[in-house]
Parts: C-alpha cells; structure tokens; sequence
C-alpha cells in the first residue's frame, strides 16, 4: 500500500492466537531493516500482514538483551516489549507502507502496560498483534499510531502503543536545523560537576548502564543526564539527538533511584516496572545539559503494598524534551489485598 493512501479503520478481530499465521524465530532481521546497526540489538524477527492494517510480528529477546537483566527468577524486562514495538514501527513501514530506506522516524509516544514472566534459562519468543492506524489526515504526511497486544511464550501479557511520523531526509534537516537555532538561542545553563550514581542505586551492577548523576545545585529528586555516547545499545548507531529509548531508561533509572532499599540490602534495588507512558515534546542535543526530575502522582502511590507511581519530567533549557508516568513495584512487597493498579485503570499515552 501506497504509504500517502489513508488506512481504513481496522474491523475487530479475534485473539491472534485463535489463528496465528507461522512465523520464524530462527534468525534476526538484517539490522537496517529496524534501524540498527548491530545485529545482535535486532529483536524482530520476522513479520505476516494478518489484514488491513494488522500484523504478527515475531521477535526473540535474549537474557542479555536491551541493558542487562538482573536474575533468572526476575521478570522480563518491560523495555524489550518497547523496544521491539518501536522496531515494529519502522519494519512494518518499509515493508508494507512503502516508506523509503533513509527516512527519519520521530517518536512522539510509547506506552506499555505489562505482566511480564520470570526468565527462564533460554530466549523467549514473543509475538506481537500489532493494528496500525494513520494520525493525520494530511496525504503529505506520515503519521501512525501503532497498538500491540504482547504474548510472550504464547501467553497474553499486556500490550504497547507507540505514535510516531516518518519524516523524508530534506524535511528531517529542515526541523533539525530549527530546532538546534532554537536551542542556541535559548539561554544556557551550564552543567555542573556532575558525579554519577551508584550502578547499584539505578538497579544495574555496571556503571556503563547509568544515565544519572548528581550535581551542584539540583534540586532533591533532580539528577542531570549522563550521555554514553559509546554505550553499544543506547547509541548502537549515529544519531543527532537523544534517543527516546534513552531518556525512557533515565526516566525508569530515575524511579529506581527513589525506590527504597530492602532492610540489608547492598545490591542493586529490587523493583518491577508494570507500566509506563512517554510523550516526547521536542529533540535533544547531544551537547547541551538535561536534567531529569521525578515527583510522585498525587494518586495510585500505595507504600504499604510495594507499589508507586511517579511522574518524571527530562528538561534542556527551558525545552521540556519528556514527560512520562510510571508505575513501579518493589519485589516481594505486594501482598494479597493490596490495591495493585489494574491495566484498564492506568493512564494511556499522550503523543
């Protein structure tokens, strides 16, 4: 389909498992095919149309994919299930919406919401039921919205969303060239000395994987972005700007960051992520501080049970680059009669 024709409502359908096309878990995508430049950072792994703008995307995630995973008995990583939707986004454009190799895609929304299983001892297969619809009624323009249903292992275990526009190479440089005359004019506030958090207070063991530091005159809850420009999944390709993914992993650190300790504990904070949404409001440049700032929601923070929601804010300047909300659990501490926040219950995405 031509990608400047409008896409039709997609009809209801039933279950994907109720007739699952076959689809291939031998080997990844080639890596431009998502975007990437590793082949080993390709999660998908083969994708079927199952009609008018819905798909069966195959995707295998490794133990060691996305950042690292802390023990076998510790849930899925909730950013795999993002991270293989936003590669969704774009494999499914370039082979099913004509979207040219070379194009740009701008994120402007990801949400999850998600029960995840423990690892067992080897990768997982997942399959995504992916329903695309277009967001703009402009013919010139290229801007989707993709929902997915999440079955890991065959089992059903929440769903993504991602919004997004594709943007050809002349009109990408064209808004990059703006916005970087924006930044330049806006005045600057100079980074501090900064001194990066313990890996294990953000919940890794390595400190490669922390994007938070404390610095001089931050206010509490405030930390400034620490960019590893050579972090081999972070930054697996060149790019002019923050990645979404990047600043979705200094929002996660950042409520890792406030989740108590455990009595005794001196390792790396035990913690699930169930849920979580991101509006992205503007780029950001690699070479300009940005500070990420966390605040408890004023509903839904339920301490006694293990659970809490934060709403978490990445800014550059007087430029709001997020906002996102998320909902996290301390391991061990949700006990039964506890109000756990339910699937239907939690905020959607913004884009």
């Amino acid at each position: 389909m031509n990608h400047t024709d409008r896409p039709s409502p997609s009809a209801p359908h039933a279950p994907l498992f109720g007739g699952c096309p076959s689809l291939s878990f031998a080997r990844p995508l080639p890596p431009a095919d998502v975007h990437k430049a590793a082949a080993a950072e390709v999660l998908l792994t083969d994708a079927r149309p199952l009609g008018e703008n819905r798909f069966a995307v195959a995707a295998l995630w490794p133990r060691d994919a996305f950042l690292t995973h802390r023990a076998t008995s510790s849930p899925c990583d909730p950013l795999l299930a993002a991270e293989t939707v936003r590669q969704s986004a774009i494999h499914l454009c370039h082979t099913f919406y004509d979207v040219p190799k070379g194009h740009h895609f701008v994120l402007s929304g990801l949400d999850f919401d998600l029960d995840l299983p423990a690892w067992g001892p080897g990768p997982l297969p997942v399959v995504l039921d992916v329903t695309s619809t277009r967001t703009t009624t402009n013919p010139r323009r290229l801007a989707m919205a993709l929902s997915a249903d999440v079955y890991v292992a065959g089992v059903q275990r929440g769903r993504c969303g991602i919004h997004f526009e594709v943007l050809a190479p002349r009109r990408y440089a064209v808004i990059r060239d703006r916005t970087r005359l924006a930044e330049r004019s806006a005045p600057q506030v100079p980074a501090g000395a900064a001194t990066a958090l313990p890996p294990e207070a953000v919940g890794f063991r390595d400190d490669l994987h922390v994007l938070l530091a404390t610095a001089p005159g931050l206010p509490d809850h405030t930390w400034q972005l620490r960019l590893r420009r050579d972090h081999p999944v972070l930054f697996d390709h060149e790019s002019d700007h923050i990645s979404g993914m990047a600043l979705l992993e200094a929002c996660r650190q950042a409520a890792t960051a406030l989740t108590p300790r455990a009595p005794g504990s001196s390792g790396p904070r035990l913690w699930t992520l169930m849920a979580a949404t991101a509006s992205y409001q503007a780029f950001g440049e690699l070479d300009s501080p940005v500070t990420v700032t966390a605040l408890p929601a004023t509903s839904g923070h339920t301490p006694a049970c293990g659970t809490r929601t934060l709403h978490l804010t990445a800014r550059q300047g007087s430029r709001t680059l997020t906002t996102a909300t998320v909902t996290t659990t301390t391991a061990g501490t949700i006990r039964p009669g506890c109000a756990v926040p339910h699937r239907g219950d939690r905020a959607k995405v913004a884009s």
